[in-house]
């Protein structure tokens, strides 16, 4: 199990790389047009990756390596699906974003074989780094996520990048798992609440990084990025069956 963490990477290092941003609510999870996909080279594989959301369009090969300092040194930057007026005012120079998704692979990883059974591990050990178990029942972890959502209006609860909010499962398939958490980010002297969901996947035989991101502002939020994230992911492995 260890050697097959130490792999595979850690997911949450990318936190550190969000801080120079300012995101605004990802507010409208409405499916994307699935005719609109696009693929995408990982270890010798062509893999499908449609649109998160119908708002969120890939940036392209020349843009995309803008974004390259949003992924950590031990993944590499598949794909970065943007809101096309953010991307010309990224081009602009401006550091504003409003929404955003990203797709990474474990560098270390990119050419291995993961079989069901590996993926088993991968996903017990990311379970275990947000601190949930991925066998507790839809139920308990709802209920787990209220608790740790209400617990966010006293100002005691405030959440620090170095000290995120880990929020448990999000949803458990056998080729896709997705997690939640919630920290404070700080980007010119404003401060929000960012929700995120990270999902990891088994496609093709290798292990995506699924990531996407919405500003917290109540419950709801949480619940429409676990939306938005699920279906993403299902897309996801219905275009490459």
């Amino acid at each position: 199990m260890r050697k097959s963490s130490r792999r595979f990477g850690s997911p949450l290092v990318f936190c550190a790389a969000i801080v120079i941003f300012s995101l605004t609510s990802l507010t409208d999870a409405r499916a994307a047009d699935p005719s609109n996909v696009q693929t995408f080279r990982v270890g010798l594989k062509s893999i499908v990756i449609p649109q998160p959301t119908a708002e969120l369009a890939e940036t392209g090969s020349d843009y995309r390596v803008m974004f390259e300092l949003l992924a950590p040194n031990t993944n590499r930057l598949v794909a970065a699906f943007l809101r096309p007026d953010d991307l010309k005012s990224r081009i602009a120079g401006s550091a504003d974003l409003s929404q955003y998704a990203l797709v990474e692979v474990p560098r270390r990883a990119e050419f291995a074989t993961v079989t069901p059974e590996l993926f088993k591990q991968v996903s017990a050990g990311m379970a275990q780094q947000f601190g949930a178990a991925v066998e507790l029942s839809l139920k308990d972890e709802q209920d787990e996520i209220n608790r740790k959502l209400k617990s966010l209006n006293g100002t005691a609860s405030t959440i620090s990048l170095e000290k995120p909010l880990m929020l448990g499962t999000f949803f458990s398939k056998p080729d896709a798992c997705s997690f939640g958490m919630i920290l404070q980010m700080a980007s010119n002297g404003n401060q929000k609440k960012l929700a995120t969901a990270v999902t990891v996947m088994r496609v093709q035989e290798r292990v995506l990084f699924l990531y996407t991101y919405a500003e917290y502002l109540n419950e709801d939020s949480v619940n429409r990025l676990r939306t938005t994230a699920e279906q993403w992911a299902d897309a996801v492995l219905k275009a490459n069956q």
